[in-house]
């Protein structure tokens, strides 16, 4: 089935197999295509955006993710999960004579809410979002169980690890994107399983390795080709001798990865399922960053699901979702934000261990409740029936909670990460906007081009002063743990802020889209016949995230590991 996206006016399909999911959880067809749903979803999740504001329970200062002015108060983690107050007493009688995403967008205006999203505990890593269990982490996002890392987002399991995106299992990295299992390895791009890589993509089982693409069990190589240890090591300290020598060695990998191959999608151990950067997924479509998925599709950094759609950021065993942003272990939940532990809810933020609830916001353990009231089981379920009803008349059940209700602006959002727009734009669309700027500026000590080339020419005085993004030029400062760091590893200090570095990474990733393309490889000996018999190019074709105006060589899964084994 063909349909229009109401947003951006753009037909879209709606398969069989998703009718048929939409019918099994009682929800009509969605009004927008799959990038329109995911923007609105992404457009309730700041993850980076930070401003200084004090807890409005026990006026403690500390960051928020909200700025001062807003016009619900915001609440520090331990008095956000203390007696102190009470979500129940914002509640709320339904007004039938008034649309439903009103009334909660007025609940969702008053509720209290967390200052940052935390779960578990942290230990020293009090400027870290949307994470839990991190020891002595700083300015890490959706992360977890990690150690001693800074400035990345999607770390999970790491140890040391600086600069680093979609990374997970690893340790005393560097620099390195989409990568599992990884020891003292900087620069790496999609490798898994080795050690030691400087400036290498998509190397397996591998140690010593400098300049290599589609390598697997290298050692000490360089360019893909043997070397002894000794001239190994020669290269590397080449390398780390200065800045300008570090940003040559950026540029030729940037030019390597543009000649190479590459495989049509980063799927490791997955079936009859399109998408990219997912790990051991079965049956589904449009699937990124994802691992362990079973029938699921238009979903992204999620790990776990089972029988779900349109979620994001969801973890710990999702089952029977939809349409749902920043969950975890939900089972039969649609259309919410940050709802963790619940059962049978729909249209609600920021609830905890709850079950059967419609419409509430900030519930800690709660059960057939509306608007934050609580209800006899029977009146329950005859109410949010009604609503339902009326939500249907007005065209607003079965879609994402309206993102003009979302309690951040779109440009500090993921949502202008994926899908950028301008204020404008933003606005015309009915997203909200964020117009407070945060950061100094015109503050450094040290001016551009005057940060020491090499870190062996930095000492301790650098931690008193203030250096200036040569990109954005907002102000930032180094601090003792990322100095330390910089010394061990030998790299120079950082001329960008952090959001400027982590823009430079993502901005390495494969987007979020997907191209039908066919396999490039024309290599007689893959069996493709010869040229004389019409058959030198590879038949196959594939869902791809790489474009058709990409540089690099698409091959599709036979040809890559005939090339690559």
């Amino acid at each position: 089935m063909q349909k229009n996206c109401k947003n951006c006016k753009k037909d879209f399909e709606i398969r069989d197999e998703d009718q048929t999911f939409y019918e099994q959880v009682h929800s009509p067809l969605p009004e927008y295509c799959p990038d329109c749903r995911m923007a609105r979803r992404l457009s309730f999740r700041n993850e980076r955006t930070f401003y200084r504001r004090p807890c409005d329970l026990c006026k403690k200062d500390g960051i928020s993710l909200y700025p001062v002015g807003t016009t619900f108060p915001t609440y520090c983690h331990s008095c956000w999960w203390s007696d102190g107050w009470d979500p129940k007493s914002y509640a709320m009688e339904y007004d039938a004579s008034r649309p439903f995403m009103e009334q909660f967008g007025e609940l969702l205006s008053r509720v209290s809410r967390i200052k940052l999203n935390i779960v578990g505990t942290n230990v020293r890593s009090d400027y870290t979002n949307n994470s839990g269990d991190n020891k002595d982490c700083y300015l890490i996002f959706a992360a977890e169980n990690n150690e001693d890392c800074m400035y990345g987002r999607l770390v999970q399991h790491c140890k040391g690890c600086v600069d680093c995106a979609f990374i997970y299992d690893s340790e005393k990295c560097y620099e390195c994107i989409d990568g599992r299992k990884l020891y003292n390895c900087m620069f790496a791009e999609q490798c898994q399983s080795s050690t030691d890589l400087l400036f290498c993509i998509d190397c397996r089982d591998s140690s010593s390795a400098i300049f290599c693409t589609n390598g697997r069990h290298l050692s000490y190589s360089i360019e893909n080709q043997p070397y002894t240890k000794e001239e190994f090591e020669k290269k590397k300290a080449e390398i780390f001798s200065s800045r300008e020598s570090l940003e040559e060695a950026k540029k030729k990998f940037e030019t390597m990865k543009a000649n190479s191959i590459v495989k049509y999608a980063v799927q490791t151990k997955c079936h009859d399922v399109t998408g990219n950067y997912i790990f051991n997924c079965y049956e589904g479509v449009r699937v990124f960053d994802t691992s362990n998925a079973k029938n699921c599709s238009y979903i992204a950094d999620t790990e776990d699901p089972i029988d779900c759609m349109d979620c994001n950021n969801s973890y710990y065993k999702p089952e029977r979702c939809y349409d749902l942003m920043g969950i975890l272990q939900c089972n039969r939940a649609k259309h919410c934000t940050y709802v963790f532990y619940c059962t049978d809810i729909e249209y609600s933020d920021s609830c905890y261990n709850s079950q059967d609830i419609f419409g509430c916001v900030g519930i800690r353990k709660g059960d057939h409740m509306i608007l934050n009231k609580q209800h006899p089981k029977e009146s329950f379920d005859k109410l949010m029936a009604e609503i339902i009803e009326s939500m249907k008349k007005d065209g607003t059940y079965g879609q994402m909670i309206s993102s003009i209700v979302s309690p951040v602006g779109y440009n500090e959002t993921l949502a202008q990460e994926y899908f950028p727009m301008t204020r404008e734009e933003a606005l015309a669309k009915g997203f909200r906007w964020q117009d407070e700027t945060t950061g100094t500026y015109k503050k450094e000590t040290i001016k551009k081009g005057e940060v020491p080339s090499s870190i062996k020419d930095v000492d301790e005085n650098i931690l008193n002063e203030v250096l200036v993004c040569e990109t954005c030029e907002k102000n930032f400062k180094i601090v003792k743990s990322e100095l330390d760091f910089y010394k061990r590893m030998g790299i120079p200090l950082p001329t960008k802020d952090f959001e400027c570095r982590h823009k430079t990474r993502m901005s390495k990733r494969a987007p979020r889209k997907l191209w039908h393309r066919s396999c490039a490889c024309n290599i007689e000996r893959h069996g493709h016949g010869s040229p004389r018999q019409g058959g030198a190019s590879c038949p196959n074709e594939f869902e791809t995230a790489y474009s058709p105006d990409r540089p690099e060589q698409v091959y599709c899964e036979t040809c890559y590991q005939q090339e690559v084994s």
